[in-house]
């Protein structure tokens, strides 16, 4: 056992006691846990009793009879670093043969135990779960019920009417909410379908699903990763995991172990599922399948997500249900007093219709989404493609952004910024991979461009990447550093495709992680001689170097001119710029020394230049009162140093994955607010951090393009997605998607959405004041024993029609120009502030009394019933006509053309409602003559007061 413990990665020394039984272990915990090292004690001593126990994989999986194996396997392969373990002891835990592969005795095993390679979904909700949901709402049970009443009292019409409307919005709800979520269906298609595995000795092919941990799969160039895996063996191997960890190079593999603590973008010795093989081969031993893997952790955390009701979604339900409270309990007591005074059970019953027909505003639902599809709309036309409409209502509180740095805030495509060569720096402009731009010397220097066109050339002919044009945009067909390369290469007018065809490459060294560099022996064939070029990381390059080109001349590479060389690439590096040198070796044959004797030509700095007009918007959100945040998985350094570039970072703090990781969530929420860049982060990591904004009561944005971003996309208040260079996942999981990519439309969506708050609030102090007017006429009418001032019709009208138009008519108001700096919508609250509240009330009370001054007084100076039912149906349209144009929230602009409309249609169909016959025998009006049209002019006013 000392033996097999000392064998273990990361064990220094274990020496067993034989008078005592005990083994002294002496390990390094940043390469092996304590628990591992139990584990493998367990494991050995199982191994020799497996007739008398079970396998330690059995045991700890305790897979039997579960049904849920997918699910269940998780916390198997996480308790193990692959990364940080050598391949005997993989070999061990995973009982396979590295050679051979799994037998057939131990696949159908570990199928039982592993289950599937494969992401499962979790069942949905049907659309007759969510209408049964539906028709728990308060709201829906008390309209149903009203109309149940009307029907029970013979008004057929009303009933009808009433019923059919309900059932309609909950049947829309339901349509609505059944629609099925798709994030996992497109994380399910990332997956490949086929994959080469050795089982029993004998490389075959067979479906991705039915790979388990311990099987031996081999890649090349080209293909999709099927599961995670630990390298094994590898040439040349550049892995794409852009997808996962949001970096756009690539990324060079070897099978060399990791230290224990080292984060999942570092692992160079890992393979992770829905990856991508840019170049080489490899061999690899699957260590975890299906929801195991780091994408199925993806799909665990968007599974357990689920949408959130918005502020005004939840305020509505709440004020509307103590509303109705309100309602039924004053009803309840003056009913009975109503009944017991000797009132007929049938007059009761239509009074409590028509009182709460007028206590809850139906036309809410109908105004609020009008303008949110309004919104929509306009978000479209400024490239925001909104998927949910709940968001623009969140876009408009949103209070701190977190922003993906790749393909978000950035471009995605590596360019060339600075040159140095010849003891000379040069400044590039352009960007992305178009060709065009300039390379001018910082400083004016008497220095001829020779060396600068041989770095250039050796930039082209060290390269496999391709540049190509398509639909006027030129795009990269390869790795994005050497397509940077070739860009450059055409700003100073170097033909890529002549010189491929003057150098013919007969042989390439290409490069690896463990080597830092690439070589390129080419035949010359206009001087028929070889030459070898290479390029690398300033150390190893400078490494095979004994040359320097100065001044057109190749002279001995001294030790200053190699500090020299450093100081400047490092000061390139604090910039955020990576770096990449080149050197150039004449040889006599092909077959000569490439180790050394090379000629230092330079280096290159290039990043990934921001979008255009990003700092702009940033400057916006900060007067905004936004904050914007970087996430990202890049290196801490080139995160400061973009953050910096970008004004993102000012005073603020740069924390990275690993510092995270190391925070408790308290802790994490006493640090958050002031940290402004993330780095070195994973999709947990990303996702524990807008899960600790929102505790924080922020409204919180999350923008990015890759599966990384997919979970913290979807907590959110605000998830948005890039949709030209996205993955599905993340566009799935968002609720809005960028066309353009561009940051700043986010600003302009954020515009929008504080508009639509506004406007909001405006149609909550008209519809709501309206409804408590309604219900205020009713009720003191009932107190003072008379009938209801309005019939069921003439309520459905009002509250569906009149109100429903005039209010739809807040939610097209064009926003107020410094709508963006109104920092005061993101600081309530609450939508429905204390001050709105009190608007409503005295508004609402105005109307109330007013209605029911002239369907009293008429009576009272003898008017007949339907007169004064008629003046106070058309006091109340008359009201709600003035009062729509006093809740505009920009009162010093003209109202809106809508407005006016539908103001006009109102006040015209109230004249119809009143002198035309057919419609006087289904409303119960009577036409008004001079003196009730002048009694209604001073009521009206006297609403005003």
């Amino acid at each position: 056992m000392s033996n097999y413990i000392s064998s273990l990665h990361g064990v220094e020394m274990a020496k067993g006691n034989p008078a005592t039984g005990r083994i002294l272990v002496i390990f390094d915990e940043k390469h092996i846990l304590e628990e591992t090292i139990e584990d493998e004690i367990d494991n050995f001593i199982n191994g020799e009793n497996r007739k008398q126990k079970e396998p330690l994989l059995k045991r700890l999986t305790n897979v039997s009879g579960n049904k849920d194996i997918n699910r269940n396997v998780s916390s198997i392969n996480s308790s193990y670093p692959f990364h940080a373990m050598n391949a005997a002891h993989i070999e061990k835990i995973l009982k396979t043969d590295f050679k051979k592969g799994l037998s057939s005795k131990f696949i159908e095993e570990k199928y039982r135990k592993y289950g599937l390679n494969e992401i499962t979904k979790e069942k949905k909700n049907g659309f007759f779960s969510y209408l049964r949901e539906g028709l728990k709402d308060i709201c829906v049970k008390v309209l149903l019920a009203s109309s149940v009443v009307s029907l029970f009292l013979g008004q057929f019409l009303e009933a009808v009417a009433l019923g059919s409307i309900v059932l309609f919005q909950v049947g829309l709800g339901a349509v609505q909410k059944s629609k099925s979520e798709i994030s996992l269906d497109a994380l399910q298609n990332m997956l490949v379908q086929k994959s080469t595995v050795i089982r029993n000795g004998i490389k075959q092919e067979i479906d991705a699903k039915y790979l388990v941990p311990g099987d031996i799969i081999q890649l090349k160039s080209g293909d999709k990763v099927p599961a995670d895996a630990r390298i094994l063996s590898c040439q040349d191997l550049k892995i794409n995991e852009s997808s996962l960890t949001g970096e756009s190079v690539g990324v060079y593999k070897n099978n060399k172990s990791c230290k224990l603590d080292t984060d999942v973008g570092s692992r160079h010795n890992m393979l992770y599922m829905g990856t991508t093989v840019l170049s080489g081969v490899v061999r690899a031993v699957v260590v975890s399948t299906g929801r195991s893997t780091e994408i199925g952790k993806i799909a665990n955390m968007l599974d357990t997500i689920t949408e959130e009701s918005t502020q005004l979604e939840n305020m509505a339900e709440s004020f509307i249900t103590k509303l109705i409270k309100a309602y039924l309990i004053f009803f309840g007591i003056f009913s009975s007093i109503a009944l017991l005074s000797g009132r007929g059970f049938a007059q009761v019953l239509m009074m409590g219709v028509t009182f709460f027909l007028g206590a809850i505003p139906e036309g809410l639902p109908v105004t609020v989404t009008t303008c949110m599809v309004l919104s929509v709309r306009r978000m479209a036309k400024k490239n925001a493609i909104v998927r949910r409409m709940s968001a623009v209502e969140n876009l408009g509180k949103a209070n701190v952004i977190c922003c993906d740095k790749t393909g978000t805030l950035t471009l995605n495509e590596m360019t060339v910024r600075e040159i140095y060569t010849n003891g000379c720096v040069y400044k590039v402009t352009g960007s992305g991979y178009s060709p065009i731009g300039n390379i001018e010397p910082i400083e004016e220097v008497d220095k001829d461009w020779v060396g600068l066109d041989e770095l250039l050339k050796t930039g082209v002919l060290c390269n496999n990447a391709t540049l190509v044009k398509k639909k006027d945009k030129w795009e990269i067909e390869g790795d994005p550093t050497e397509g940077a390369l070739l860009t450059v290469a055409g700003k100073r007018n170097i033909s890529t495709e002549l010189l491929k065809n003057n150098f013919d490459c007969v042989k390439e060294v290409p490069f690896e992680s463990k080597r830092m560099y690439m070589l390129s022996v080419v035949h010359n064939k206009e001087d028929d001689d070889y030459r070898v070029y290479c390029k690398g990381s300033i150390d190893k390059v400078l490494e095979k170097c004994s040359f320097i080109y100065e001044n057109g001349l190749e002279r001995l590479l001294t030790k200053v001119d190699k500090e020299k060389i450093v100081n400047h690439c490092n000061e390139m590096a604090s910039k955020g710029l990576r770096t990449l040198s080149f050197s150039c070796k004449k040889l006599q044959h092909q077959e000569d020394d490439t180790t050394k004797d090379f000629v230092f030509l330079g280096f290159v700095g290039m990043e990934d230049p921001p979008r255009e007009g990003v700092k702009e918007s940033i400057k916006k959100c900060s007067k905004a009162g936004i904050k914007v945040i970087m996430i990202t998985g890049d290196h801490i350094e080139t995160a400061r140093a973009i953050g910096k570039n970008l004004n993102i970072l000012t005073n603020g703090l740069v924390i990275t994955g690993n510092d995270l990781e190391r925070m408790s969530d308290g802790e994490l929420e006493r640090t958050i607010n002031d940290v402004q860049v993330f780095a070195r982060t994973n999709p947990e990591q990303k996702y524990r951090i807008v899960k600790a904004l929102k505790r924080l009561g922020h409204t919180v944005a999350m923008t990015g393009d890759g599966v990384n971003d997919a979970p913290a996309i979807k907590e959110a208040h605000i998830g948005i997605a890039m949709g030209m260079n996205g993955s599905d996942v993340a566009r799935d999981a968002a609720c809005i998607t960028l066309v353009d990519d561009d940051f700043s439309t986010i600003v302009a969506a954020i515009e929008e959405g504080r508009s639509v708050i506004q406007n909001i609030r405006s149609t909550l102090k008209y519809l709501f004041a309206g409804a408590i007017g309604e219900m205020l006429t009713i009720f003191f009418a009932f107190v003072l024993g008379l009938p209801a001032p309005f019939l069921a019709v003439q309520m459905i009208w009002i509250n569906l029609i009149s109100e429903t138009l005039l209010g739809s008519s807040l939610a097209v108001e064009s926003p107020s120009d410094n709508i963006l700096l109104n920092t005061s919508i993101i600081n309530k609250d609450s939508l429905f502030d204390k001050q709105l509240r009190n608007k409503i009330f005295r508004r609402g009370l105005s109307i109330g009394l007013s209605t029911f001054a002239i369907f009293k007084g008429s009576i009272l100076f003898g008017a007949s019933l339907a007169k004064a039912k008629t003046l106070a149906f058309s006091n109340f349209i008359l009201c709600q006509l003035i009062n729509v144009y006093d809740s505009r929230f920009s009162k010093d602009r003209k109202p809106s053309k809508y407005m006016n409309i539908m103001a006009g249609i109102s006040l015209l169909s109230l004249i119809g409602i009143l002198y035309i016959p057919l419609l006087n025998s289904i409303f119960g009006t009577v036409p008004l003559d001079i003196i009730s049209l002048s009694g209604l002019v001073g009521t009206v006013l006297l609403s005003r007061i």
